[in-house]
């Protein structure tokens, strides 16, 4: 759950274009009595992958001729441009 609240912390941060905190170390975060410390590994960018996987429409424009290739090949236009678009941004799955 704290992975979850400093994603989704962190994700606002990002959105609203405010600095990011630098990291505490362990080390130097005073505890007393059964308190203890733990790191948190996040990731924004597969947070952000994972909880904005909402489509959106795009509009493009290419030649006739490549249309109806494409389309006597039953090809998905969405997948193709998503996949290039991935390829080109070098975006992991």
């Amino acid at each position: 759950m704290a992975q979850d609240v400093l994603n989704l912390t962190l994700y606002d941060l990002e959105q609203d274009r405010k600095p990011i905190p630098k990291a505490s170390k362990p080390q130097d975060i005073k505890t007393t009595g059964e308190q203890f410390t733990s790191v948190i590994a996040v990731d924004t960018d597969t947070y952000r992958r994972f909880y904005e996987n909402k489509s959106v429409k795009k509009t493009l424009t290419i030649p006739m001729w490549l249309n109806e290739l494409a389309e006597q090949a039953n090809v998905n236009f969405s997948g193709v441009l998503q996949s290039a678009l991935k390829e080109i941004l070098q975006v992991q799955k």
